[in-house]
């Protein structure tokens, strides 16, 4: 029993981990291959290139605090007891 509770921990943290990797790099990925298609289609400067790199990075670091704020509630949220009920008189 010990070790399929240290099991399904260890499988949490790889899958907590590669969501929060794949939060990080999607937005600024996604926004500098946009930014590449306005510059290349367009004509559009540099200019286009930095807006996207600063807008992406803003993106992955709200997704990042957003992300671990839910997290973290979702933790508090196990750890309390559950409130008793109508039909449960602890």
């Amino acid at each position: 029993m010990r070790n399929l509770r240290a099991f399904q921990k260890i499988v949490r943290a790889i899958s907590l981990a590669g969501q929060l990797g794949f939060m990080v790099i999607t937005p600024p990925l996604v926004l500098i291959y946009l930014a590449h298609l306005l510059q290349t289609r367009f004509g559009w400067g540099v200019w286009v290139m930095l807006a996207a790199i600063v807008l992406g990075l803003v993106c992955a670091g709200c997704s990042v605090v957003n992300f671990c704020r839910r997290l973290l509630a979702s933790e508090k949220k196990q750890d309390e007891p559950p409130a008793a009920g109508f039909n449960r008189h602890d």
